[in-house]
């Protein structure tokens, strides 16, 4: 029998992925097939089976009956994959306790007080939290954000009910909010979308497949970045740091016009593998920063002073600083968080990234189980994808004016320190630039950010990569930002906020590049 030539290998899986989607939404797919006009040409799956999948996934399935399907297709495709079908997100609120009598609510206010102290919020959780609850997602100021297994979901309604503790279902099926968020927002529906009045012009970039109306793979950022270099060779320069576990490269974009006295700013994004929306708002903001690097002004104009400021910084990105860990979480467990180093001894994948660096490594709020999504690693520095970004930064010891890192979810911008309640020596620069940015954020679009130490904010985390750069490199400003939201979806956000979300990261590195100026 005559074998078809390798190019054409993948042919008849397509085929067999292209009736799997019929059945699924109960309907033929017209863009795959011939039209009278013309065949409609289908891009180099280069990526494999995942990237294959992109590009026929059922996007365009509008009601919920046949989104749920999806989940069923990616079950089908991937053996390992992980279903979080009947699970919920619960928010545990501080803000509320016990269900109380007529007398005890006439208490005086000392025994009140007395009351409050010792049914204090995390005397009140940490017992919902050991009992019922799979994973803490956040703790904010309004409560804890929890994970409840489908299998623990009656038994933890009945004790709340019993104990009288406050608590909402954020999500109500965890599956059906994960398919949301594979979802692509038709560009008419889309909020602030290019196609009003040309807005957003940066949000069509010739020659890549990036729009932010989805959440793009790490195949998709890659080929953007590399568009990026060709489209602005005289602005941009692509240098690779490190490689990961898998053998995927760091990839960090530099933004410059090459002044030897500019201050540098690097910025990361998704050291959490199931964090979708910072690498998706940050690559939004580099296709702003360089469309608007690129423009040239009309009649003269002259630039704004926040122009002006970011013109006169060295910018570096990396916009997916956890490849292995990103690709995981798309094809198979949506809610990994980890990369995927192997541990030997246990047989289980991944640390957690922003649990590995140096500073305040091994402390409360990490773990030492290989198993769990806390894992710090077996030392400090353990993994490529930490040790790549040390390196790099430590030769930007001289010049980095900021650090900021970018990750889900909360709606805070905070600054060290995380593990007390310490103040560190450039802390009032630190507030006041943290107190701009929320301003500026609430004038961009009435969003509310809150703003703190890490510590005070309860976003501390033992072995983050802020920290480490506060205490071992010292620039102006360290931030981390966290997008949005305050736990309506946490971590499976829907793509529908991809463009808000790049439009205040943009913002908040303007309000940094004018402190540095």
């Amino acid at each position: 029998m005559q074998r078809l030539p390798w190019k054409w290998a993948w042919l008849p899986l397509m085929l067999l992925i292209t009736a799997k989607l019929e059945q699924v939404g109960g309907r033929s797919y017209p863009d795959l097939a011939r039209s009278d006009s013309q065949l409609t040409r289908l891009p180099f799956f280069g990526g494999g089976v995942g990237h294959l999948l992109r590009y026929l996934h059922p996007l365009s399935l509008s009601s919920p009956s046949e989104r749920g399907r999806i989940s069923e297709l990616r079950s089908e495709l991937d053996a390992n994959y992980v279903s979080y079908r009947g699970a919920q997100l619960w928010k545990l609120n501080f803000n509320a306790t016990r269900g109380s009598s007529m007398a005890e609510r006439e208490e005086d206010d000392e025994v009140a007080e007395e009351r409050q102290v010792l049914a204090s919020p995390d005397a009140q959780f940490n017992e919902v939290v050991a009992l019922f609850g799979s994973e803490v997602w956040n703790i904010n100021q309004d409560g804890i954000d929890i994970l409840i297994e489908q299998r623990n979901v009656a038994d933890a309604r009945k004790f709340m009910d019993q104990v009288g503790y406050s608590y909402n279902i954020m999500i109500d099926d965890i599956e059906t909010a994960i398919d949301e968020t594979y979802v692509e927002v038709p560009a008419v529906e889309h909020p602030l979308d290019a196609v009003r009045n040309n807005s957003l012009p940066w949000m069509e970039v010739p020659g890549s497949t990036m729009n932010w109306r989805r959440y793009h793979d790490q195949a998709d950022i890659k080929q953007f970045l590399q568009t990026l270099l060709e489209t602005y060779e005289e602005n941009v320069e692509l240098i690779q740091i490190g490689v990961t576990r898998n053998k995927r490269p760091l990839e960090v974009i530099r933004v410059s016009n090459g002044n030897p006295d500019n201050w540098a700013v690097f910025v990361d994004a998704g050291l959490q593998a199931r964090d979708w929306l910072s690498p998706a708002a940050l690559t939004y903001a580099i296709s702003k920063l360089t469309h608007l690097w690129g423009r040239p002004k009309a009649g003269g104009q002259r630039q704004s002073r926040a122009e002006r400021a970011m013109r006169r910084i060295d910018w570096y990105f990396l916009p997916l600083a956890n490849p292995d860990g990103y690709q995981y979480s798309r094809h198979t467990d949506r809610l990994w968080t980890k990369n995927r180093g192997y541990d030997t001894a246990s047989g289980c994948y991944g640390v957690n990234l922003d649990r590995n660096f140096d500073y305040g490594w091994d402390g409360t709020g990490s773990t030492s189980n290989p198993c769990k999504n806390l894992y710090r690693g077996a030392q400090s520095f353990s993994e490529p994808e930490s040790r790549a970004v040390r390196s790099f930064l430590s030769g930007m010891r001289e010049y980095l004016g900021a650090y900021v890192s970018l990750g889900g979810y909360g709606q805070a911008i905070t600054y060290p320190w995380g593990d007390a309640d310490y103040v560190t020596e450039n802390q009032r620069d630190l507030k006041q630039t943290a107190r701009r940015a929320v301003l500026a954020l609430r004038r961009l679009n009435q969003a509310e950010y809150t703003s703190g130490t890490s510590y005070r904010q309860k976003l501390a985390r033992p072995g983050n990569s802020a920290d480490w750069v506060q205490d071992r490199i010292g620039p102006q400003l360290v931030f981390n930002m966290f997008l949005k939201d305050q736990g309506r979806y946490g971590y499976l956000l829907p793509p529908h906020y991809i463009v808000e979300s790049g439009e205040e990261v943009f913002e908040f590195l303007r309000t940094i590049a004018q402190q540095l100026e």
